[in-house]
């Protein structure tokens, strides 16, 4: 395959995510074989850097957290997933490079078959000679060598809180920064540590339906037994430490990670809380959240549940700090979280606005859609009437805003301009 030669040919290299959902800033997931899309571009990470695309004559560029244009609208992309600069390096082409600095020049050229995005300095790449990947640093070279299987069917994962998960004989384990096992792979599924706990699957064979990525909810498969299995009962779960060893023998049916000392834990269709030390912190008693039930979680200690038809807000005692009374929330990020409001009807009748800490809007303006803050900024769809809703998807007037409901950037996508 031919290589771009410069910057105007270079593709985003950003996956394509189903969104399957009327609440456009739910959490985001990493996704490598959907067919749908985000209706706004998002963060996927709290751990990317802040710099924010934005498209022009049909090219995607960045700017910063000012509204100054850092990179030139000269880079194509698929979509609104992915495209996040991370350690000061964008992946750019269709997964073979190069990366680009927050200038947008050409930092890194690996020459290797594959490579993913950096975490914590540390990138994992396939080497074109045999096949199998390691991690790279900065500079592109291999720090962990590349000797672990790849194929379109095994995934890649990157560090996350200082360990990376590898499959081995489809069995998941975990290795530090040299590369050794510090859990040898005996899970029958896992995922990325967060404050020090990772969410594993022990017991199978069983159904596995991850949410790492929203097409996973509609990809069960059966994990833990010969191949020939059929049926299966639903996976359960529980968490490890970086030993290895459990942090409690009780198992869920469903779990999140770790975020402010707490992780969402759901028992009998219900969602509760547990604390670092294993122990029921609050009850399970909130509702699933429907086809899309992506695990509650704690952030900036309040987390977002639902009780009956509506959402609202709780505390780390498990009492209502904002009543439910919306048809959507979404977490809260520098004091500003993003509710849709319940006025009944659907369909057109959807409008996203902000909120503070006490339930109150945080600035006035409604928006079409609209994404969590991320580092003081946010993404909107303006709303305009005068364009059919079903022609919001990458089309429409946009904004970056601040806290305080400001816009600091503004920008226009149209069909016409591919």
């Amino acid at each position: 395959m031919k290589k771009p030669q410069n910057l105007s040919e270079f593709k985003i290299s950003a996956a394509v995510v189903v969104f399957l959902t009327t609440a456009v800033f739910l959490s985001s997931f990493p996704a490598r074989a959907c067919e749908a899309d985000y209706p706004i571009w998002q963060v996927r990470s709290r751990n990317a850097d802040p710099l924010y695309r934005f498209i022009r004559n049909g090219k995607a560029g960045y700017i910063d957290g000012t509204g100054k244009i850092v990179v030139a609208p000269t880079l194509r992309y698929y979509g609104n997933s992915g495209d996040e600069f991370f350690d000061g390096l964008l992946l750019t082409g269709v997964g073979d490079g190069p990366y680009i600095d927050r200038t947008g020049r050409v930092a890194l050229r690996t020459g290797y078959y594959r490579n993913w995005e950096f975490s914590e300095g540390l990138a994992a790449a396939v080497a074109e000679d045999n096949g199998r990947w390691g991690y790279i640093d900065k500079t592109g070279k291999f720090v962990i060598s590349p000797r672990f299987e790849w194929s379109l069917q095994n995934s890649v994962y990157s560090f996350s809180d200082g360990l990376a998960m590898i499959e081995v004989g489809e069995r998941y384990g975990y290795i530090d920064r040299t590369g050794e096992f510090v859990i040898e792979p005996r899970f029958l599924r896992g995922d990325d540590f967060s404050e020090g706990f990772a969410r594993v699957v022990v017991d199978g064979p069983c159904l596995y339906v991850g949410d790492r990525e929203p097409c996973d909810l509609f990809n069960g498969r059966i994990v833990g037994g010969t191949g020939g299995e059929k049926q299966a009962p639903a996976c359960r779960f529980t968490f490890v430490d970086k030993s290895g060893a459990f942090l409690t023998d009780e198992r869920f049916d469903r779990v999140g990670s770790f975020s402010e000392g707490l992780a969402a834990v759901e028992k009998d269709g219900k969602w509760g809380f547990i604390d670092r030390k294993g122990k029921m912190a609050i009850a399970p008693r909130f509702d699933r959240t429907g086809m899309l039930d992506v695990p509650p979680r704690f952030s900036e200690g309040l987390a977002s549940v639902k009780k009956g038809d509506f959402w609202g807000y709780i505390d780390k005692t498990g009492n209502f700090a904002i009543a439910p009374r919306f048809a959507a929330a979404g977490d809260f990020h520098d004091g500003r979280a993003v509710v849709e409001e319940a006025r009944g009807g659907g369909g057109d009748d959807e409008a996203y606005y902000y909120i503070d800490p006490r339930g109150a809007p945080a600035f006035p303006g409604k928006f079409a859609a609209a994404s969590p803050f991320f580092k003081g900024v946010a993404h909107v769809r303006l709303i305009d009437p005068k364009r059919p809703k079903d022609d919001y998807y990458m089309n429409g007037k946009f904004a970056y805003i601040d806290v305080d409901g400001r816009k600091i950037f503004t920008y226009e996508v149209s069909s016409d301009d591919d």
